[in-house]
């Protein structure tokens, strides 16, 4: 097929992800390897590469698109008084070998303010004039704030060094307030930003203006995520689960920042009631065991499963629950919209608003009773369910975008946009 753009040279653009990219990987580094792939499609002339953390490595996917890893300076792994952290980046200020790489291209993409990736790429961008372009992806003030509450909690306990630190120094809020302030003279650095949650927009809005900052949506893959994958007896073949409970499906880090202890505090309400409700879990992290004393034969810890698993799962259960507080983009809420699934979200989250705020989905208060209320209500009426199951069949149908939409029409004209203003200033 012939090119529409057979005289326009490529537009070099590296999108710079601070974190290891495998089988563990979440929505945030998960998306951005599907847009490498829908890079590598594309007709526009465009060349494109994603940057990782981990042992040096590149995958050619075609001749215009790649994926790259490269060491980090100083890996949070290597941190072992952290219990726990929901994902491994770089502390490092300065990666040399990214920033000699970074010279050539005509745009960068930053994944987040923070990070070595992040400030070795505002350097680069000062130096040599590239336009730096940040896209928001997880809210790392409001995590800050999670974990170190929690490894304060884990390391001293109920002593009076925890309250000192908790309630005296106030240091869970004085970590979130630090990184509201990185983020802002990251964003002081860039030239644009994307947005989906209409905080986000704000912030960026009022250092940059509303002219420069995007909205953009997420992709799915229609092809490996909808109702065709539908297999209830194998699943419940497969997890253990008797022939006539109610499954809820969670996806994601089992830990306190996704929230998911108010979600087994839920599920132990109804389980007393006797309800016939099973929970299948797929992820990992520090919640596997209490998942599994707590909820007993009601719950399956599968672990980390494939996508195509996860596919045949959210195709198969009842209800799919994020109760998650913190989120800014989240991949499986849209895959499970795809798959026709009923889904449970937070209030305090933007996932409603990521999907705009379709009757498929219900918005849950923060809080265990709230979350058994709710469960209550939707696993206890099927008409419920199925209404919900054909808005979300119906919303997928219309305004669900492929990874290539929504690298075509999302990213790539403000990149482009970004390149010619950078020309035109000189």
């Amino acid at each position: 097929m012939t090119s529409p753009h057979p005289t326009e040279k490529p537009l070099r653009v590296a999108a710079l992800i601070d974190l290891p990219l495998s089988p563990l990987s979440g929505g945030h580094a998960r998306g951005w390897e599907n847009l490498a792939k829908a890079a590598a499609a594309t007709d526009l002339p465009l060349d494109f590469t994603a940057y990782f953390s981990g042992d040096t490595s590149m995958v050619e996917l075609s001749a215009k698109a790649r994926i790259k890893r490269l060491p980090p300076v100083f890996s949070t792994s290597r941190l072992k008084f952290l219990l726990y952290v929901p994902d491994n980046t770089d502390l490092g200020r300065y990666h040399k070998e990214l920033a000699k790489e970074l010279e050539s291209y005509d745009i960068i993409v930053t994944t987040d303010g923070f990070f070595c990736f992040a400030q070795t790429a505002e350097k680069v961008s000062r130096k040599r004039g590239i336009p730096l372009i940040t896209s928001f992806h997880t809210d790392t003030p409001a995590y800050a704030r999670i974990f170190t509450r929690l490894t304060i909690e884990k390391l001293f306990g109920k002593s009076w060094l925890s309250s000192f630190l908790l309630n005296g120094m106030r240091l869970p809020e004085k970590q979130e307030a630090a990184k509201m302030k990185r983020l802002t003279h990251h964003l002081r650095a860039c030239s644009a930003a994307f947005y989906k949650r209409d905080e986000d927009k704000k912030t960026a809005a009022a250092i940059l203006g509303e002219e420069n900052v995007h909205g953009v949506r997420i992709g799915t893959d229609r092809s490996l995520f909808g109702p065709h994958r539908r297999d209830r007896a194998g699943v419940e073949m497969d997890y253990d689960v008797p022939h006539d409970s109610i499954i809820v499906l969670f996806v994601g880090r089992l830990d306190e920042g996704k929230n998911i202890y108010t979600l087994i505090g839920a599920m132990e309400n109804l389980i007393a009631e006797g309800r016939a409700i099973h929970l299948i879990t797929a992820g990992v992290g520090p919640a596997d065991q209490d998942l599994r004393e707590r909820l007993g034969d009601h719950v399956t810890v599968a672990g980390q499963v494939s996508p195509e698993e996860i596919a045949r799962l959210y195709a198969s259960v009842d209800v799919f629950a994020l109760p998650s507080e913190v989120e800014i983009r989240n991949t499986a809420s849209v895959e499970a919209i795809v798959s026709g699934l009923p889904i449970l979200v937070s209030e305090k989250s933007g996932i409603a608003a990521l999907c705009d705020n379709t009757p498929a989905m219900l918005v849950v208060p923060s809080g265990v009773e709230a979350w058994t209320k709710t469960l209550r209500d939707v696993t206890g009426s099927t008409n419920t369910r199925l209404h919900m199951a054909k808005v979300a069949r119906a919303y997928a149908d219309t305004s669900i975008a492929r990874w290539q939409d929504v690298l075509e029409n999302d990213f790539y004209p403000v990149w482009k946009k970004a390149m010619k203003e950078k020309k035109h200033h000189g």
